[in-house]
């Protein structure tokens, strides 16, 4: 069943590798729903989401913990339980992410990473002068007979999709 799923995520992504040796990303997103509890309070679903090759290094690159998010994917498992400190009923979905959309702007972004704890990873290679750090690589000079285009921005404030 295709989906869709608005939030944000609930901790930073974890890079997993399976039996078989293929690496992939999970991470979890929290989206309100419109029913409401008992108490009136709006209800949260957790969405346990599994994003596998370059989508899954990108997720890791450019999401933490609190980044707002929409995946695409589909379910193919769904759980409950009762919470350990409110003792309420909650349900889960995992889903396969075929497909996401970025929702932070650039300076959302750039606060919530200057903010969290420097992480393990591995060395990066530094942007060129000038260039946005999601910009892609520049794989060769101009064809003969044709002028060099600028490179294209993304809109005032929005990052633009490394894809």
């Amino acid at each position: 069943m295709n989906v869709s799923f608005f939030g944000r995520l609930t901790k930073a992504p974890e890079v997993k590798t399976n039996q078989t040796g293929t690496s992939y990303t999970t991470f979890t997103i929290a989206t309100q729903v419109q029913a409401k509890g008992q108490d009136g309070k709006a209800k949260t679903l957790f969405v346990d989401v599994s994003a596998f090759g370059k989508q899954g290094d990108t997720i890791v690159k450019y999401f933490g913990k609190g980044s707002r998010i929409v995946i695409h994917g589909d379910i193919f498992d769904a759980n409950a339980w009762v919470g350990k400190n409110d003792g309420q009923p909650h349900i889960g979905v995992n889903v396969t992410m075929s497909g996401f959309d970025f929702v932070d702007t650039q300076a959302e972004s750039a606060a919530r990473q200057q903010s969290a704890p420097m992480q393990a990873q591995p060395p990066q290679q530094a942007p060129q002068t000038g260039a946005a750090p999601w910009a892609p690589p520049a794989y060769g000079a101009p064809q003969q007979g044709m002028a060099p285009m600028p490179p294209q921005q993304a809109p005032q404030g929005y990052a633009a999709a490394p894809y």
